[in-house]
This record gives structure tokens, C-alpha cells and sequence, in this order.
């Protein structure tokens, strides 16, 4: 097993400016088309559980960061060992990258921190041809993680879920549970750039007005309220028919004006149901229009 292997693959990342396995594949493609580097593997190597066992991708490492070295040496090599064989080809690195930082690359950007409401379709089997609106609350936590809270105010009482939130690649997710009433929500986010007026994604679970607890799922769209009152956002927290303008309602209440927020309700309620029966997919590039609608025109 190669030594400190987690630790040299997040330093990889940063010095290439690899965001994502995707990326770091695709430039270790373009070295070797045959390169054994595994985006899906990558996963595992990086939570320490296991490391390349083919001897072409520490060589590929070599050759993608200009090392004179073999790839023997970069897989026996410690942290700090990888560490000064890459300066004495680049320089100096910046304090940035120093060892106890290296898991900035996998950290959750901070603006991502903020108050939503959180706008989807509703899953209860009376209440399916409705919109729910919920709060959405992401607090940075001491381990340098973002903690989820997130809350419905529903006609059967007030739903609390809390959970942590991780980032693996270019998305964010997290489970919410609620242990008492046996309830979770799956929230998976597509992390977008700063200052994040909009988080947008998949929200999967079950009703917890269904009596049959049906698996469900949905896009979610998450509209930045941090100047909105607490009192008001419980207030909007809640159902609404399946229109534009209940979406536009909704806009207003997180701080839209007018015209903006008629058009970020018309394509939200457009998002909210286009996906086809069998496949909900959420594909960035078609939502633009929605996410442009939401910042300031200022």
C-alpha cells in the first residue's frame, strides 16, 4: 500500500487545480489514455480505505507533475517527502497547501452557509398536485463542515431534520433525520459558484403523511433568505398550489422584487416539473435562465 497516499492525492488536487476526480482523470487521460487512474476508485483512496495497486498510476503522477523521480519513489514516498520532490520541480508551495490543509480540496465552500426557502413538489399522497415550501438552514460547524437544519411547517405539526453535509466532487450532500419521528431527507447539491443566491438539486425520502412510507424524489430549488426574519419564513413554510405565481409568491417572500420575482416563479415552477416519469435529473446548463432570474439586477 502506498504511504500518506490520501494525503498526496489531495495535494495532487490542489497543485493541479483539480476540483474533482472527473478533472484529475481527464488530465491523467491526456498523459497516458491507458492510465489506470479510476475517478470511481479515486473515492476509496482518498477516504484512506485503499490505494492504486497498479504501479502506472504513481508513474503517471510523476509525469503529470513533472517529477524526476520514478513512480516508485512516489509511491513510497512520505506526505512530506511528495511534498519537497514537487517544490524542488515548482518552488516554494504557499502556506495554503501545507499538510494540515490538505483537506481544503474536499471541503464545503463557506458561502455556501446561509438560510434558504426551500421551494420543491410535495410527496404526501393527498397533497401531490402542491408545492411545500420548507427552510433550509446550513451553519458552519467546528470541524470546518456545514450542518443542515432543515424544517416544515405542515397542517400535522412542525417537522425538524438535522444532518451534516459533505462534498464529493462538484456536489454537496446530506441526510436530515428526524430519530423521534423516523423520518429522512436526502438533499443532493449541485455546489454553484459564490454567492450562491440559489442552490438547486434532488430532494429524496418519504412523506411522513404516508401511511405506506413510499420512497420519493424531486428537484429542489433553494432561493437565499438571509435577510428574511425567522418568523417570516416559518409563516411562508407550508403548501401552495402547483403555479407560477404560488412559485412567485414564494420569491417575494425571500426577497425577490416584483418583476424578478415573477419571472424566477415562472421558470421554477417550469424546473419543478419537467422532469419525465421514471428519471428526475437536474442538468445545470438548462437551468441558468432560472438561476440568472434570481440574482440582483443592480
Amino acid at each position: 500500500m502506498s504511504t500518506d497516499f490520501p494525503q498526496k492525492l489531495r495535494l495532487i488536487q490542489i497543485v493541479t487545480g483539480c476540483a474533482t476526480q472527473k478533472e484529475m482523470y481527464a488530465r491523467f487521460k491526456a498523459l497516458n489514455p491507458h492510465t489506470g487512474y479510476d475517478p470511481q476508485r479515486a473515492y476509496k483512496w482518498l477516504q484512506g480505505r485503499s490505494s492504486p495497486r497498479d504501479m502506472s498510476v504513481f508513474e503517471d503522477i510523476a509525469r503529470l507533475l513533472d517529477l524526476d523521480v520514478p513512480g516508485e519513489a512516489v509511491r513510497n514516498s512520505t506526505i512530506d517527502e511528495f511534498r519537497t520532490l514537487i517544490e524542488a520541480r515548482r518552488g516554494p508551495l504557499p502556506a495554503e497547501v501545507a499538510p494540515e490543509a490538505l483537506g481544503g480540496a474536499l471541503r464545503l465552500p463557506t458561502y455556501l452557509a446561509g438560510r434558504f426557502l426551500a421551494i420543491a413538489r410535495a410527496w404526501a399522497p393527498d397533497r401531490r398536485d402542491c408545492l411545500l415550501a420548507g427552510i433550509l438552514t446550513l451553519t458552519p460547524d467546528a470541524t470546518q463542515g456545514i450542518g443542515v437544519h432543515y424544517q416544515e411547517y405542515l397542517p400535522a405539526g412542525h417537522l425538524v431534520l438535522t444532518g451534516a453535509m459533505q462534498r464529493i466532487g462538484r456536489s454537496a450532500r446530506a441526510t436530515a433525520i428526524n430519530e423521534e419521528d423516523e423520518t429522512f431527507i436526502d438533499f443532493c447539491l449541485q455546489i454553484p459558484p459564490a454567492p450562491a443566491p440559489v442552490l438547486y438539486g434532488i430532494l429524496s425520502g418519504a412523506a411522513i403523511q404516508d401511511l405506506e412510507m413510499r420512497p420519493s424524489a424531486c428537484p429542489l430549488i433553494c432561493l437565499r433568505a438571509d435577510a428574511v426574519s425567522s418568523e417570516t419564513l416559518c409563516k411562508a413554510s407550508g403548501y401552495y398550489s402547483n403555479t407560477p405565481e404560488s412559485a412567485s409568491d414564494l420569491a417575494l417572500v425571500a426577497g425577490l422584487a416584483g418583476e424578478q420575482a415573477t419571472t424566477f416563479g415562472a421558470k421554477a415552477h417550469e424546473f419543478l416539473n419537467a422532469s419525465e416519469p421514471g428519471l428526475i435529473s437536474v442538468t445545470p446548463s438548462e437551468l441558468a435562465p432560472l438561476i440568472a432570474s434570481a440574482y440582483s439586477q443592480a
